[in-house]
């Protein structure tokens, strides 16, 4: 059975951590790394302890600790304190499973770490950036989504629920086709780029390019201080509980990402309303005369 410690929301503090991963040198990621395996250990260690257990220098440790909001290292400890991570430290999601785990083990391990995903998620969602999304996407004359690799399954998710309330929406993944599409937009448009990463260097191009045709930016991430984010008007974060480098493409990201973007896609419905209805009712019977 999964254990009830799951339903705790991770510390905002923890969080942020986490999600300022992209933008951490390999000296921080080191440093990130220990904290985010260890996190009890954190409290009660000297700063010296801490730098040798992660393999860097004292002065890399403080200029850490103020790199993630900290005035020193005795306040980033009280933050550890406050942020009572102990409670999370099983989740560690898919990089915890072993090669001796059993099936259900496996299964476990894996149901844990995207439950996690989306407690945390909900934990630091902005719902006002959600509202304007929502507001800009149902005023405009159409909307586009850029995304490459995995993103593709959350970009495909989106478009399906938003054509079906008759909003003039696309998706592409090639990159000259997302170039094509982007040069004819305009003032009114809206283009969302969704990169777990925030580093998808044709998707990001190919917004700032919207962006300077008048296109206003919906960008979608699991970091935050990425490219994406500077590149966005709006911007939409979901949690994470992987390493940027695990290899294995878990889905946690693309689970949180979709779960927000469905909470999207109902502020919509909300605002269209008996024009939801109607289209509802309308693909619903088309999608029925395919079925036997």
């Amino acid at each position: 059975m999964i254990d009830e410690r799951s339903s705790y929301a991770t510390s905002e503090f923890v969080l942020n951590i986490k999600s300022l991963m992209q933008q951490m040198n390999p000296a921080q990621t080191k440093i990130a790394k220990y904290i985010l395996a260890y996190p009890d250990t954190i409290p009660g260690m000297p700063i010296g302890q801490l730098a040798k257990e992660s393999g860097v220098s004292e002065a890399t440790i403080s200029r850490f600790v103020k790199f993630v909001g900290c005035t020193n290292y005795r306040s980033f400890q009280a933050e550890m304190v406050k942020s009572s991570v102990i409670v999370h430290e099983r989740i560690r999601g898919y990089a915890d499973v072993k090669n001796m785990d059993s099936a259900y083990q496996i299964c476990e391990k894996i149901f844990d770490a995207n439950i996690q995903s989306l407690v945390d998620t909900l934990a630091i969602i902005d719902v006002d950036a959600l509202e304007k999304a929502a507001d800009l996407i149902v005023e405009s004359r159409k909307l586009c989504i850029l995304a490459q690799g995995r993103s593709n399954v959350t970009a495909t998710s989106i478009r399906q629920r938003l054509y079906r309330l008759g909003i003039a929406c696309t998706s592409y993944s090639d990159p000259h086709e997302q170039a094509i599409a982007v040069s004819l937009l305009g003032k009114g448009d809206v283009v969302m780029g969704i990169s777990t990463f925030g580093r998808s260097k044709n998707v990001l191009k190919n917004l700032r390019f919207a962006s300077s045709r008048g296109a206003t930016v919906i960008g979608v991430s699991s970091y935050r201080g990425t490219p994406l984010e500077k590149a966005a008007d709006i911007m939409l974060v979901s949690a994470s509980n992987e390493e940027a480098s695990f290899g294995f493409e878990p889905s946690c990201c693309t689970v949180s990402q979709m779960v927000a973007l469905d909470c999207l896609y109902i502020m919509i419905t909300n605002r269209m309303r008996d024009e939801a209805k109607q289209f509802f009712r309308i693909t619903c019977e088309a999608i029925e005369s395919e079925r036997e």
